[in-house]
């Protein structure tokens, strides 16, 4: 580690140098030699590659912190079981996972995915959108996924105001606590996060079909302080509306859904485990 951080700072050195110089340059007088103008093309190019071969020391660290997570995790799993996985689900696996090494959430993600992937028993059920999927997560989704996978559904809230003949509009929809019982960052961009895990297949919404049976799930959602000020008389009197109300609704895993955590998240933990 500490020689990819020398490396490191002997690029990040040279850049600060080769900018300086091309900085001086550049505050010469505009009429120089031909020659002098051309030779300052090539040091262009190199101050402007030189991030990007940082990139490439970073990553080559990388790589080698992702293989020494695919040991931890097929460290259980017999040597005959383990093979090389298929390209087109690896070698993008590999790029992205170079991305998130700082984020433990989606770094583990990709790592499930590589280890299943060379896992001869269950490699038939990594299916190729599921890199393309962690791409397209946030950290606090991954999160969102995990509790999914744990507790199958979670209960939601949508306000609406109307009026006493018929009629209203949505308010708030698909509102949850779940954001701050998990430890998001930011727990009531929740109704967000769960659109996004519906478009990309993973959850689906069962608000117009049906309520959880246990009512008491919905009343911590209902007197949500982040709700107080939407339940305002003056405020919902300042609208067309006349009240306002609650619509019972629950998210759940799709199929898809649910196989995708199992080969991208690490198994639920038992009561037992967790104590």
């Amino acid at each position: 580690m500490s020689e990819i951080k020398e490396i490191i700072g002997t690029v990040a050195e040279n850049s600060t140098e080769i900018v300086k110089e091309l900085y001086a340059d550049a505050a010469k007088p505009a009429v120089q030699p031909t020659g002098e103008i051309v030779s300052l093309i090539p040091r262009a190019i190199k101050a402007a590659l030189l991030p990007v071969e940082k990139w490439v020391v970073q990553r080559e660290y990388n790589l080698k912190e992702t293989k020494k997570l695919l040991e931890e995790k097929l460290k259980d799993v017999p040597p005959e079981n383990i093979e090389s996985p298929e390209a087109h689900i690896a070698v993008p696996a590999l790029q992205y996972i170079s991305y998130c090494m700082d984020n433990e959430e989606l770094k583990n993600m990709y790592a499930n995915l590589l280890a299943n992937s060379m896992n001869s028993v269950v490699k038939n059920g990594v299916h190729p959108g599921f890199v393309e999927i962690i791409k397209q997560l946030s950290p606090d989704e991954a999160k969102v996924l995990k509790h999914f996978y744990s507790n199958r559904t979670v209960p939601t809230v949508t306000l609406r105001y109307e009026l006493n003949n018929g009629g209203g509009v949505a308010v708030l929809k698909n509102f949850s606590n779940i954001g701050e019982l998990i430890g998001c960052e930011r727990p009531l961009s929740i109704n967000i996060y769960f659109d996004n895990l519906i478009r990309l297949g993973l959850l689906k919404d069962s608000s117009s079909l049906s309520s959880l049976t246990d009512k008491n799930l919905y009343l911590p959602l209902k007197t949500h302080p982040a709700l107080v000020p939407l339940l305002d008389p003056k405020r919902i009197a300042e609208t067309k509306y006349e009240k306002s109300t609650f619509v019972e609704g629950f998210m759940s895993l799709t199929d898809y859904g649910d196989a995708f955590c199992k080969i991208c998240l690490d198994p639920p933990q038992s009561d037992d485990k967790k104590k």
